[in-house]
């Protein structure tokens, strides 16, 4: 499968794509008394009717990472990128030369703070566990809340007080 350029793909992300700061809720069912954890997590994706899919699978193999999914039940076809580390090292470099040029720009760089603030935190095999600090915790709260702006739907979490 030929790749795309560049320009293209910038300018598809432009228009269809989305970068997403979540705050999610994960209940293990599998263990005693269900405990609940919260967590941050990143992600790039880009959604389209699902008759549109192999434009999403030639983005898929033009910037090598991701997955896509579909159609669901809406008919929608998706295609995502969650990991940091291909956040942190092929879709940052990818914007970083193919910038964005349309006011998706703002939300990029709000989320690219975002991603440097999680991997700065993220967990590894040599250290069990790290903490976030208040700071961070702060910051990507106010993150959330500036990158609604650029939104047309925002959804609130009635747990996000508890991070």
């Amino acid at each position: 499968m030929e790749k795309l350029p560049g320009d293209y793909i910038a300018g598809f992300v432009d228009g269809e794509g989305c970068f997403a700061l979540k705050f999610i809720r994960s209940v293990r069912h599998d263990r005693a008394n269900k405990p609940i954890y919260f967590y941050w997590a990143l992600e790039f994706a880009i959604i389209l009717r699902a008759d549109d899919k192999e434009i999403l699978e030639r983005i898929k193999e033009s910037l090598g990472c991701g997955t896509v999914h579909g159609p669901n039940k809406a008919g929608a076809a998706r295609y995502s990128v969650t990991r940091l580390d291909d956040l942190s090292n092929k879709i940052l470099p990818f914007f970083k030369k193919y910038p964005l040029r349309a006011k998706k720009q703002n939300d990029y760089l709000l989320w690219t703070e975002a991603l440097e603030i999680l991997i700065k935190n993220q967990q590894t095999k040599a250290f069990k566990k790290i903490t976030m600090s208040d700071e961070d915790i702060s910051r990507l709260k106010q993150i959330h809340g500036e990158m609604g702006k650029f939104k047309s739907r925002v959804k609130q979490w009635k747990w996000l007080g508890a991070a």
